[in-house]
């Protein structure tokens, strides 16, 4: 669907209840390699016959997918978690809120994440992550982005400009208009995929079907509410 290999860094940003947690979720699900999910509020997620685990020293990297659930927001533990990570080949981690890997400070940035970002790539090592928030995101998950993902409606103005500065030759104003036009025209949940790169042109798609939804291994321990109203 999407074009996305399983090395690159992926970006998904949207307002809250904008579907780009199903979305990351169905991406994190196509993958065959090793998985990470890193659960940052607090068993918010589940996935069926994977049970979750709390201590960077007790992860068991022999598994196929892995759980991450953090015991708190101090960056010590994403320190140590991502530190492990960077030794791993063929590993794509997930992150829902990319701000839960600075504090929303981009300066404290764990130096383990931001070397994961910056040259995991070539070690097979993927990212996908999301944000409502992304002007104190993690400044590696700027620059070293290959695919963002931009939901309905736009986000605010200040947010937005960071966003285009990523993805490059397109103002606020006119990737606002984007946004609110595909809105018009798909609804809610509708998302566009803005492909890093001179020859590649951006790629307006319809809300995920339910019959793609149900392809993720990752569910809401508490349904959201685009979820119970299907």
């Amino acid at each position: 669907m999407t074009g996305v290999n399983y090395n690159e860094r992926v970006f998904v940003v949207g307002p809250t209840e904008s579907g780009k947690s199903e979305l990351l979720n169905y991406l994190f699900s196509q993958f065959h390699c090793q998985r990470l999910l890193v659960d940052t509020k607090g068993h918010e997620w589940t996935i069926e016959g994977v049970e979750p685990v709390s201590d960077p020293a007790m992860i068991d990297w022999s598994e196929p997918i892995i759980h991450y659930v953090t015991t708190s927001t101090e960056l010590e533990e994403v320190d140590e978690l991502f530190g492990q990570c960077c030794q791993r080949l063929d590993l794509v981690v997930c992150v829902h809120e990319l701000n839960d890997l600075s504090g929303y400070v981009t300066q404290k940035t764990p130096e383990p994440v931001s070397r994961y970002l910056a040259q995991g790539g070539a070690n097979g090592r993927g990212f996908l992550g999301g944000t409502q928030l992304p002007v104190d995101m993690p400044k590696r998950a700027r620059s070293e982005v290959q695919h963002v993902f931009t939901l309905v409606p736009p986000i605010d103005e200040e947010h937005l400009k960071v966003v285009c500065r990523i993805v490059g030759g397109i103002s606020a104003p006119e990737m606002a208009e984007e946004l609110s036009t595909h809105q018009r025209e798909a609804g809610e949940h509708a998302f566009i995929h803005w492909p890093k790169g001179a020859l590649q042109e951006p790629t307006a798609w319809p809300p995920l079907p339910p019959e793609m939804l149900a392809q993720s291994i990752v569910k809401r321990r508490r349904p959201h509410a685009r979820e119970r109203s299907r």
